[in-house]
């Protein structure tokens, strides 16, 4: 009797079991996946499927920023999508008119660019759940370039796991299940498994127009790495966990203030100064300020100081071409 020879099964990678111990809860929903064509991105996509994620919508922005190059990118990621049999939406965007007309930085523009039309997408597809490719590597440079702009606990905690962003009336769900995978990780997976992708000089478009993190990038992390060794990458990781916990709890205790339209003086006055920091930290970025760091969030605090004849700060400048202002016992943001 003649038998079948079975087919070889490739057992499931450790790192798409990562994703999907991180994605467990959502397996059975409609996600949107970012994708960029870079490594992270491609490796992500892979991933989701491997660990057997099928209900997914494929997501690629242009922000024009590389002339031909970004072209390529969108056919690529339109071709990979065709190939995996999964819906493919592209947007993009001139987002260096953008940020030169609304006067704000190009990372902030490629930002907001980007999260509009995955929101778009979303709307579209009737989900709420996006899946982004931030990885350990990605966290460390963020901790280390909060920490070096005074940005307190929620500086510190990082790129959170989960989070919600509102974007045009749209509450979105932010999942990044490869916070605890490196670069060097999903280069290995890559491959591997053989998997074509783009090779992105700017490491996205959008993440290359800020100077300060590829500095990080480029210079800090190779010299940190050359005297103390790779293992403060991961001891960052462990860190930005455990400041989120207390992230979570702050938020807890500041958000019903901070999500006001404006701020009552007496109230800020008679805060504890951790806690009135965190207030205004998230009160300004929940009002559009991109980032806030310490300084913006002492100079908003400069405006609670005044005598009893009401003489002090009443106006500060903020990122954006915005201030804050004191008037009639309130703090508040205005334009222009």
């Amino acid at each position: 009797m003649s038998m079948k020879k079975a087919k070889p099964n490739r057992s499931i990678s450790p790192l798409a079991v990562e994703v999907k111990r991180e994605l467990a809860l959502i397996r059975n929903m409609k996600l949107v996946v970012a994708v960029s064509g870079g490594s992270d991105s491609i490796a992500l996509l892979h991933l989701l499927l491997e660990a057997g994620f099928k209900n997914l919508v494929v997501a690629h922005f242009n922000h024009r920023l590389r002339g031909a190059a970004s072209r390529a990118d969108a056919a690529f990621v339109e071709r990979l999508s065709a190939k995996l049999a999964l819906p493919f939406e592209l947007g993009s965007a001139d987002v260096r008119s953008l940020a030169k007309s609304e006067k704000i930085s190009l990372e902030t523009a490629a930002r907001q660019s980007r999260y509009s039309f995955l929101a778009s997408v979303a709307r579209k597809h009737r989900s709420r759940s996006l899946v982004l490719a931030h990885h350990a590597d990605d966290q460390v440079e963020t901790c280390l370039f909060h920490f070096l702009r005074g940005s307190g606990t929620a500086g510190l905690s990082g790129i959170k796991p989960r989070s919600t962003r509102t974007i045009e009336g749209i509450t979105l769900t932010l999942y990044r299940p490869l916070l605890a995978v490196t670069k060097s990780q999903l280069l290995d997976y890559l491959s591997e498994r053989k998997l074509r992708y783009r090779e992105d000089e700017t490491n996205t478009a959008a993440e290359a127009a800020s100077p300060s993190r590829n500095k990080i990038r480029l210079r800090l992390l190779p010299l940190i790495e050359e005297l103390l060794g790779p293992s403060f990458r991961s001891a960052i990781v462990r860190n930005a966990r455990i400041f989120a916990d207390e992230e979570d709890l702050l938020s807890a205790l500041s958000n019903p203030i901070a999500l006001k339209t404006e701020l009552p003086v007496k109230l800020l006055q008679e805060l504890h100064p951790a806690l009135r920091r965190r207030v205004i930290h998230s009160w300004l970025k929940h009002h559009g300020i991109d980032e806030p760091g310490f300084a913006e969030v002492e100079r908003t605090a400069s405006l609670l100081e005044y005598d009893t004849e009401g003489i002090g700060t009443a106006k500060i400048n903020l990122p954006g071409n915005r201030h804050a202002r004191r008037k009639a016992g309130v703090l508040f943001i205005s334009q222009g």
